[in-house]
């Protein structure tokens, strides 16, 4: 099964995930700086994975208590939050990514 947006799809967890989601969106503890237009709650089957994506394919799901951007390195596909990417992954690729970004 591929990842879905289709809500009949998602079960009570990952329903009440996107619930989660979205009473964040748009408040102090939503923390993202890339969604933009056409916003949409998916669901990935396979990690169990509940997050929101925009037209443009960028990713925000909970950290914590906040709603952060989730970033894939476009060269090796290594994933993770700005608070996490640059100490997890020492590639140059994700390196060189993580500096057009900005990510601290």
């Amino acid at each position: 099964m591929n990842n879905t947006r289709d809500l009949s799809d998602f079960g009570h967890r990952e329903r009440a995930m996107a619930g989660e989601l979205l009473s964040v969106l748009g408040t102090v503890r939503d923390l993202t700086r890339y969604l933009s237009d056409g916003v949409a709650v998916e669901f990935n089957p396979y990690s169990g994975n509940v997050f929101l994506v925009d037209e443009d394919y960028n990713v925000a799901m909970m950290n914590g208590h906040d709603l952060e951007d989730f970033h894939t390195c476009p060269n090796c596909g290594n994933e993770g939050f700005a608070s996490e990417f640059r100490s997890e992954f020492d590639d140059d690729c994700c390196q060189e990514y993580a500096n057009d970004l900005g990510l601290d």
